[in-house]
């Protein structure tokens, strides 16, 4: 056998695991935030599994941004030019660790995001529900005359 045939398997080996290696990586995303992935190779295609959940941001052929766009889970792959697989994730798209509370009403379940006002998640940027923990549920007694 010539030493270009033992070279070319090889080669394709090497490619092959080399996007295996990329392949079912979980990642977990914020809701409204983004994550940076670094890809191994120029991309081609983006899918999406459920664009409600996560979309893609393209920067260049190697640098993408995922974006949690609603509660839950979604598939994105992508794809080089010739339809293989460079990048395969489980993307999680979830609440903040810290800075939130979930508040329940029977069985509805509310986020709300905390710094000195409390604000409904996902409603922070255009002035949607705010909880004000120093403001007060009632008002104050009227005050007694003395006769």
């Amino acid at each position: 056998m010539k030493p270009t045939q033992m070279i070319l398997p090889l080669i394709a080996a090497a490619l092959t695991m080399a996007g295996a290696a990329q392949a079912g990586q979980k990642l977990v995303v914020e809701k409204n935030h983004t994550a940076r992935v670094a890809l191994s190779a120029p991309a081609g295609s983006v899918i999406v599994g459920n664009p409600a959940i996560a979309d893609v941001s393209v920067v260049d052929s190697r640098t993408i941004y995922i974006v949690g766009r609603g509660f839950g889970r979604s598939s994105v792959t992508v794809t080089d030019a010739a339809g293989r697989t460079i990048w395969d994730g489980d993307v999680m798209v979830g609440s903040p660790a810290s800075g939130g509370v979930t508040v329940y009403k029977g069985l509805k379940a509310t986020n709300l995001v905390c710094s000195r006002v409390c604000v409904e998640q996902g409603e922070a940027s255009n002035g949607g529900t705010q909880l004000d923990p120093m403001a007060q549920s009632a008002p104050a007694p009227a005050p007694v005359a003395a006769e």
